[in-house]
């Protein structure tokens, strides 16, 4: 209980340590290469000496790793840059919600049936990121822009959560964590090695103190996926859900007390139509049990034996 606790207060405080460290001078494609790879190397240095057991992989399992953290590490660049471009947390990390909305399309694709009551969350979680983008200044062009890639991220964040539901009946959780984080680190090292030698970016903040905020950053991810499989997985729905909220709430209260970002009336209310969103995903389970009631699959139709067997006989060389 404690580790999960201790889960959203790490992840809450990710988007304050990436904005300060950005208004320190680093570019955000090294940010991203610098927090994902130091944060994978702590995380290597831990399961060494205390998990050794969750370091072993197969190898279709590291290939399930290798796609999952590849996408990662994109939607942390479209992250990170739109997060450059909006500079405020709270509202990156509102958008940033919006990835339920995107699993949920991915769910329907992929053909399962889905309850009236995820098209409402759905309905719900456009009209929030609409009042959360319009609050914003006027004919900004970054300020959009800004939305776009954060919105981005969270369809890439989506999929990573897809792809590792997959990933993960094969293997241990803090095996995925593992190599997924490890692959991800490589993922955004060679997007900063292939920009920054057409950009000539520095391996760094233009102000020294912005490392503290780097570390910070690096250590806040790396503390927050082993908390996550030490305490979370063990948690229910409602749970989840909570703690989903607390992750909000950690952004929100730290961004107005570190770095004195208000949002207006519109935008509080695009927090709380979310917030309902996200609560609202503890009664999925229920909602699709009684659309199932209400609107059973229809029955095959039956085929006469003789004309499947004369079919049959037909097919037969």
């Amino acid at each position: 209980m404690t580790a999960a606790l201790l889960t959203p207060l790490f992840m809450g405080m990710a988007p304050v340590f990436g904005k300060l460290a950005i208004r320190t001078g680093i570019d955000p494609y090294t940010l991203a290469a610098l927090r994902t790879c130091l944060a994978a190397l702590a995380l290597w240095v831990v399961f060494a000496l205390f998990f050794r057991q969750y370091t072993f992989i197969f190898p279709a399992g590291l290939m399930g790793t290798a796609a999952v953290g590849a996408v990662n590490g994109l939607g942390s660049l479209l992250y990170y840059n739109g997060l450059l471009l909006l500079d405020d947390a709270s509202l990156a990390q509102m958008l940033n919600m919006t990835y339920v909305l995107f699993a949920l399309l991915m769910t329907h694709a992929a053909g399962h049936r889905i309850s009236a009551l995820s098209v409402g969350r759905a309905a719900l979680a456009l009209l929030a990121v609409y009042l959360l983008a319009a609050a914003g200044p006027a004919g900004a062009v970054g300020h959009w822009a800004g939305v776009g890639l954060m919105l981005g991220a969270a369809c890439l964040y989506a999929l990573h959560v897809s792809l590792s539901q997959r990933v993960m009946f094969e293997m241990p959780a803090p095996t995925m964590t593992l190599y997924s984080m490890t692959f991800m680190g490589l993922t955004v090292l060679i997007a900063r090695l292939i920009v920054g030698r057409f950009g000539g970016l520095p391996w760094g903040p233009l102000m020294p103190h912005g490392w503290w905020f780097i570390a910070g950053l690096a250590g806040v991810t790396a503390l927050s996926r082993l908390t996550l499989f030490a305490g979370v997985r063990n948690l229910g729905g409602l749970q989840t859900v909570l703690l989903n909220m607390a992750e909000m709430g950690v952004t929100l209260l730290v961004a107005f007390l570190w770095l004195g970002e208000t949002m207006t009336l519109w935008q509080w209310a695009g927090v709380l139509i979310m917030a309902i969103s996200v609560l609202l995903a503890n009664y999925e389970d229920d909602a699709r049990r009684l659309w199932g009631r209400l609107c059973p699959p229809r029955p095959a139709p039956d085929v006469p034996v003789q004309a499947a067997t004369t079919h049959s006989a037909e097919q037969r060389p």
